[in-house]
C-alpha cells in the first residue's frame, strides 16, 4: 500500500536519514564564514568591571556554542516598526545613561539554517530537538537577554535546552536593577526542567599579580554565611535551580583596587576563593 499523498517525501525518509539532515542545517558550524549583516554590539567599551554589557565581536570558534547577546541600542532603533524577537529594557553607557529598549540576536549562528522549523509541526518538533539539545546557549553577561529569549521560545523548544552559560558581574560594582535582573534569570532557569549542564563565569578581583597571595581561603561554613549575606542574595537564588547534573565554575580574573573597605575585602577574598575552586566544590555540594 503505497503512502498517503499528505505524508512529503521528506518524512518517508528513515529517522535517522532526517536526523542527519537536521544536524546538517541545524548545528552550528564555526568553519562557515560569518554573514556581513551582524547587528552590533551593545558599547564595549567598560569591560567585565562595571554594569555594562562585554561582547566578544569574534567569539572563539566552538562547535557547540551559540553567543546570544544583547543588541546595540541605536542599532535597535533603526529597525522597522515590528520586530519579531521581544524586547527588552538595558542600561545605556555614556555620559546621560538611562533605559533604552533593545533586542537579543545570535552572534554565532553561521551553518545555522532555521526555514526547516517552518515546515510542520512533525518536522518543528524533530528539528527543535537537534536545535536546541546539541548547543550550549552562552549569555555571557547579558542576563536580560536570557529571559527574553526564554519568552519567545515554544514550551517545546524550552524543554530541549540542555545547556547555558552565564557570567556573575563583579559584586563590587552591581546596580539594583542588575540584582533584580539576575533574580528573574534565575526564576526562568529553575523552570527549566530539562536544564542538564550550567557553566557559571565568575569576575574574580584581583588586587595586583600578588593580590591573593595573603587572602585567606573561605571554607565551606563560611559560604554557607556568606549566602545570607547583603549583596551575596544571589547565590540562594542560583541554588533554587534544581536537577543539574553537572555545574562549572569559571574564574575571569580581573584587576580590581586594593581594599579599602569592608565590602571590598570580603570579594577579593570571596574571589580568591572562585579561583581556588573553593566556591565551586562547595556549589556543586549544594547544588545536588
Amino acid at each position: 500500500m503505497s503512502a498517503p499523498i499528505s505524508q512529503s517525501l521528506f518524512l518517508r525518509l528513515p529517522p535517522e536519514l532526517r536526523l542527519d539532515i537536521y544536524r546538517q542545517l541545524l548545528i552550528h558550524n564555526p568553519h562557515c564564514a560569518p554573514a556581513n549583516s551582524k547587528p552590533t554590539f551593545l558599547p564595549t567599551s567598560i569591560d567585565y568591571h562595571g554594569g555594562h554589557h562585554t561582547a566578544i565581536e569574534h567569539p572563539e570558534p566552538d562547535a557547540v556554542a551559540l553567543c546570544i547577546r544583547a543588541e546595540d541600542p541605536a542599532h535597535y532603533k533603526l529597525r522597522a516598526a515590528k520586530h519579531v524577537r521581544s524586547a527588552f529594557i538595558v542600561r545605556s553607557g555614556g555620559l546621560r545613561p538611562g533605559c533604552v529598549p533593545t533586542t537579543y540576536f545570535c552572534v554565532s549562528n553561521t551553518g545555522i539554517h532555521t526555514a526547516i522549523l517552518r515546515a510542520n509541526a512533525q518536522i518543528h518538533a524533530e528539528a527543535c530537538q537537534v536545535l536546541y539539545s546539541n548547543h550550549v546557549f552562552d549569555f555571557d553577561m547579558h542576563i536580560e537577554a536570557l529571559v527574553a529569549f526564554l519568552a519567545d521560545l515554544t514550551p517545546f523548544a524550552c524543554s530541549c535546552i540542555r545547556s547555558l552559560r552565564l557570567v556573575k558581574r563583579a559584586l563590587p560594582y552591581e546596580k539594583e536593577y542588575s540584582k533584580a535582573e539576575w533574580a528573574t534569570a534565575m526564576e526562568w532557569l529553575g523552570r527549566l526542567r530539562s536544564l542538564k549542564s550550567l557553566t557559571l563565569g565568575i569576575v574574580a578581583g584581583r588586587p595586583g599579580q600578588d593580590g591573593w597571595e595573603t587572602v585567606p581561603a573561605l571554607r565551606s561554613a563560611d559560604f554557607d554565611v556568606l549566602k545570607g549575606t547583603e549583596g551575596m542574595e544571589w547565590i540562594e537564588e542560583l541554588l533554587a535551580i534544581n536537577g543539574l547534573d553537572n555545574i562549572e565554575v569559571e574564574a575571569i580574573v580581573v584587576h580590581c583596587p586594593f581594599p579599602r573597605s569592608a565590602a571590598m575585602a570580603r570579594y577579593i577574598q570571596f574571589s580568591a576563593s572562585v579561583d581556588d575552586g573553593s566556591f565551586a566544590v562547595w556549589l556543586k555540594d549544594n547544588m545536588a
